[in-house]
């Protein structure tokens, strides 16, 4: 079938799509290991969050033959607003006529690919960028690192899963045991076993001797390195401070850390003439955490 002015923009499709999806694979991305992917048919996804049980209450029934009740206190809600993304590009009719649509539009298009890609690994990247500002807080009021986040609503005290220590072994060593003595609403141990540290590339050649000596880096005396093992160390491109750094409980992340596409990424006509036609690339998804225990960040000056 001839490629005639009037369907040409809609036959090109499948080679923009195929070329920005070879764009999107030159990019490899953190944000599939370190987010809860989900897909969303909702204008936005609203999860409640609730308290702790206390273990006493299964010991009722012994004691006195009566079954105990156990009740849940009602946390903080984590709502997920949907927000939309668009850009435009051109393709000239002309490219097509020359043979070189595979070259210049298929180069656009997989420059999309790349750049969409950039872009929500900057967006997921923002949660940890944006840790300990006051002006990017979670259900709680709070940001995802902080000294004061409240137990629930309904009571009174704070919990901390932020510090300003710089990385190093005792550092690592003092935020394991933090994490470890992690409470719920209820003041019950959580069990958090912390096995990752995320870090910016000017600190992984420091978290990898952390880690991986089996032997104390910072002794002359052959002593063994308790960190050695007991985490997984994650570097990512698009974290913006050199100093900070976060560690955390990935079983914990997987079920607090979400992110929700509404709309993936669809390429469509917007515009044509004889000469040129207009592609509209959509895509609309949300990104947040439901509970911050999973991770204790250090802000560091």
């Amino acid at each position: 079938m001839p490629m005639r002015s009037s369907n040409w923009a809609e036959l090109l499709l499948p080679t923009i799509y195929n070329f920005y999806d070879i764009g999107r694979q030159l990019r490899p991305e953190l944000r599939p290991q370190i987010y809860n992917i989900q897909t969303s048919s909702r204008a936005d996804e609203r999860n409640v969050g609730y308290g702790g049980i206390a273990p006493d209450a299964w010991d009722n029934y012994e004691a006195s033959g009566v079954k105990g009740r156990v009740d849940f206190d009602k946390g903080y809600t984590a709502t997920y607003e949907h927000q939309e993304y668009v850009v435009t590009f051109e393709v000239e009719r002309k490219l097509l006529d020359d043979d070189q649509y595979g070259i210049v539009a298929g180069e656009r298009a997989r420059k999309l690919g790349v750049s969409a890609t950039q872009k929500m690994e900057i967006d997921a990247a923002s949660v940890f960028n944006n840790a300990f500002s006051s002006s990017y807080t979670g259900a709680d009021g709070k940001p995802l690192c902080s000294t004061t986040h409240p137990r629930n609503p309904n009571k009174s005290g704070n919990l901390v899963n932020a510090g300003t220590s710089a990385l190093t072994k005792a550092a690592v060593s003092e935020t394991r045991q933090a994490m470890m003595s992690t409470e719920d609403d209820a003041g019950n141990i959580l069990g958090m076993m912390p096995n990752a540290l995320m870090v910016p590339p000017e600190l992984e050649d420091t978290a990898l001797e952390i880690v991986n000596s089996l032997q104390d880096p910072t002794s002359a005396n052959n002593a063994i390195n308790p960190q050695a093992g007991r985490f997984t160390v994650i570097p990512w491109h698009y974290l913006n401070d050199s100093n900070n750094w976060f560690m955390m409980d990935t079983v914990w992340m997987n079920l607090s850390l979400k992110w929700y596409n509404r709309t993936p990424l669809e390429i469509t006509v917007a515009d044509q003439t004889a000469t040129e036609a207009v592609y509209e690339a959509y895509m609309r998804y949300s990104y947040g955490w439901d509970d911050w225990r999973w991770v204790y960040g250090h802000n560091v000056s």
